[in-house]
């Protein structure tokens, strides 16, 4: 039998082949939309009655509190995932020891937020030196000409946060104690495939993420739920300040914070370069772009510049040329 044109079809016919009437683009975007905004209705109402959390998390806990009897270390960042991880831990064990690692010693902010989560959990964070930051001095990073001598004499050594949990484990005797960390599958590319690669641990190294498949709004809602503080670093980034101290930092320290600013360069006596070599960048990036604009106006022809103006809008010829000195960024700076 000759099959029927699609355009003789009536409407009933069209819909027992799941062929939509007037099936348009904007229809088809609008029924995207709401599809869309169903499912994150769904995802959100699935999150609420799983409490915050996952069935793969949720059982990466489970076994790994069974086979540790209850006891786990906890490298503490201050961080909203390592913030969310503490209070997810607690469902599943009865003893959890934090430590956080500091890019320098005593910075006021750094302290007061030590404090208030130790109030918070009830519970003391033992505190250690980053030690990719005694690695970067011993390597000269931000240390004055002629200083060689003197640093070597110091005998630095470098050491992970692995190194530290070995310690911890043969001091505190509990060899079979992992340690948990506040990472998450969705932060990057590369953790993404390592963290979801291994399902959120690591045996080599005895250590898991509890959330490390949670979504964002996974990781806010259960902190907020517990109403907890973020640190005061997220004042200055979108993130805390950990390791060898970045420019994201330091660009809104030395204003928010002077005192720790000072502080910090105790140890890193030229880290004022970081940002002079960043403004350096804004400058050379601002100064590129006037003269890129500059040429391709002074090239241009008259029936290009009246072609490119729209009605009533000023000629490129007659608009102020965006000055060396603009605040705007390059994108490679990551300005904000």
């Amino acid at each position: 039998m000759k099959a029927t044109p699609k355009e003789n079809r009536t409407r009933a016919e069209r819909e027992n082949n799941g062929e939509t009437p007037c099936d348009s683009t904007p229809k088809r975007a609008a029924r995207a939309a709401r599809a869309a905004r169903a499912a994150e209705a769904a995802e959100a109402a699935e999150a609420d009655a799983a409490g915050f959390e996952t069935p793969d998390s949720r059982r990466l806990c489970e076994e790994i509190s069974k086979a540790t009897g209850g006891v786990c270390f906890l490298g503490f960042s201050r961080g909203k995932d390592s913030i969310s991880a503490w209070l997810y831990l607690r469902r599943f064990f009865a003893r959890i020891i934090p430590f956080h690692c500091a890019s320098m010693p005593h910075l006021r902010w750094v302290d007061e937020s030590l404090d208030y989560y130790e109030r918070f959990f009830g519970t003391p964070i033992l505190r250690f030196m980053d030690g990719s930051c005694t690695g970067a001095v011993s390597r000269l990073v931000w240390q004055p000409p002629g200083s060689e001598d003197e640093v070597d004499a110091l005998q630095l050594w470098t050491f992970d946060k692995h190194d530290i949990i070995a310690c911890l484990q043969n001091e505190m005797e509990l060899p079979q104690a992992w340690c948990a960390f506040g990472i998450n599958q969705t932060d990057s590319i590369d953790r993404r495939i390592y963290v979801g690669k291994n399902h959120g641990r690591n045996p080599q190294r005895m250590t898991f993420y509890p959330c490390y498949d949670w979504k964002k709004s996974q990781i806010v809602g259960n902190i907020q739920e517990a109403g907890v503080r973020l640190p005061a670093d997220y004042e200055m980034a979108a993130r805390t300040m950990a390791a060898v101290p970045s420019y994201r930092h330091l660009l809104r320290m030395e204003a928010m914070h002077p005192d720790d600013f000072r502080r910090l360069q105790l140890l890193y006596p030229m880290i004022r370069a970081e940002l002079a070599r960043q403004h350096f960048r804004e400058t050379k990036w601002a100064a590129s772009q006037a003269a890129r604009e500059s040429a391709a106006d002074a090239t241009a022809t008259p029936a290009d510049l009246a072609a490119a103006t729209p009605t009533g809008a000023a000629s490129p010829c007659t608009a102020p040329a965006r000055a060396v000195g603009d605040s705007r960024r390059s994108p490679s700076t990551g300005g904000r």
